[in-house]
């Protein structure tokens, strides 16, 4: 099929790439000037109004050096990937599991669908959340963290229309060789579904990645086991470059260093996520459209 290229195909990729461009650069932009910043002179920073395309004054890596000489850095990092493989580990394999089990014809299954797509709409709130971990004594240590993160009732719908789009006769193969339910799943279904695996993995490391809310109510008395997120909302929100700065002459060194110290821990926090997140884009489109073979 040959498409025509007259005058209105022209002005439509004309418009369409335009606006494409236009909000590449929208989303590009803070995340650039985030970079430039942290590069450049801090006192001529400081001085600098609006966005910095590129580095002001001579480059520097001394935020840099500040952000990496202070400790809590590295056990943010530490912290944040013990989270990050734990949730992610634990919530994809119980995932796949409740995706699987009601996606399977049983008397069970539009009861305990509709449980589960109950709790995307109500909650017990934070209060009750709170109270339920308090008493679990999982406060001040890291399950209050882990487990809460592990299921996620819109995960499970995803993984449930997974398994149901792939075509009944793969399991009624595996039956005649005479297969269990959990080599089905295992070794027949789950390698058909990869792309939508692939899909939640990245949504629950890119969610787990950027959690602090649950750490700054769950964790206030155990410093130690904060994750990196929640040490950068101290250096943004709370304006708290002191720690940063310790080692140094912080008295004097704050009000120079401050905004520069505030870029390089945005980057150090967010570099890594985002240089994963391309690599796994690809796995949306087919992840979401997953279909089975008729047979």
């Amino acid at each position: 099929m040959i498409e025509k290229t007259g005058p209105s195909r022209v002005i439509f990729n004309v418009i369409n790439y335009a606006f494409m461009i236009f909000v590449m650069v929208i989303c590009v932009a803070p995340i650039w000037h985030v970079l430039m910043s942290s590069f450049s002179n801090p006192r001529m920073l400081m001085a600098t109004g609006g966005l910095v395309w590129w580095p002001v004054g001579d480059v520097t890596l001394g935020g840099y050096e500040l952000v990496f000489k202070n400790q809590s850095v590295f056990t943010g990092y530490l912290n944040t990937l013990i989270y990050v493989v734990s949730t992610t580990v634990l919530g994809t394999s119980l995932t796949v599991i409740a995706g699987f089990v009601l996606s399977r014809r049983t008397k069970l299954r539009k009861p305990m669908t509709l449980l589960v797509l109950f709790t995307m709409m109500f909650n017990g709130g934070l209060i009750p959340t709170f109270m339920v971990i308090l008493n679990l004594g999982m406060v001040n240590t890291r399950w209050a963290i882990i487990i809460p993160g592990v299921i996620n009732a819109f995960f499970i719908i995803i993984m449930k229309s997974a398994f149901e789009q792939l075509s009944s006769s793969y399991e009624e193969s595996a039956k005649l060789d005479g297969a269990g339910p959990l080599t089905i799943m295992v070794r027949i279904l789950v390698p058909l579904i990869k792309p939508t695996i692939a899909v939640v993995v990245m949504f629950i490391i890119v969610m787990q990645w950027n959690s602090w809310f649950p750490a700054s109510i769950y964790l206030q008395r155990s410093r130690e086991l904060w994750p990196l997120q929640l040490y950068l909302r101290e250096v943004l929100v709370q304006n708290d470059t002191a720690r940063i700065l310790s080692g140094t002459d912080a008295n004097k060194a704050a009000d120079l260093m401050s905004n520069l110290v505030k870029y390089c821990t945005t980057i150090v926090a967010t570099l890594p996520i985002l240089l994963v997140y391309p690599f796994a884009q690809k796995y949306f489109v087919t992840g979401i459209t997953l279909g089975g073979v008729k047979g």
